[in-house]
């Protein structure tokens, strides 16, 4: 799974995006399995409001997290550094 691919899992065609932080932190096996077991159990959790569907998988210390976007059926799969912002310096 590389940036952007397109897969078709259980008769749907599905878009998948691995993050930089992602691919810096695993290995392609780890993201594979993340992404089959998201596919075929479902996601752990739904943000009723906006629709999006999560998990979040272990590997030793560190976390991925994989989530679908409602309306486009996107899955990103990411690590949580990516999301950190710097604050402003003064």
């Amino acid at each position: 799974m590389y940036l952007g691919q397109r897969l078709v899992t259980q008769g749907r065609a599905v878009s998948v995006v691995v993050t930089p932080s992602a691919r810096e932190m695993f290995t392609p096996r780890e993201l594979s399995a993340a992404f089959k077991e998201f596919i075929e159990r479902g996601a752990q959790y739904l943000e009723a409001e906006t629709g999006i569907r999560a998990s979040a998988y272990r590997f030793g210390e560190r976390v991925l997290l994989v989530y679908e976007e409602s309306e486009t059926g996107l899955v990103v799969l990411t690590h949580p550094s990516a999301s950190k912002v710097d604050s402003p310096k003064s």
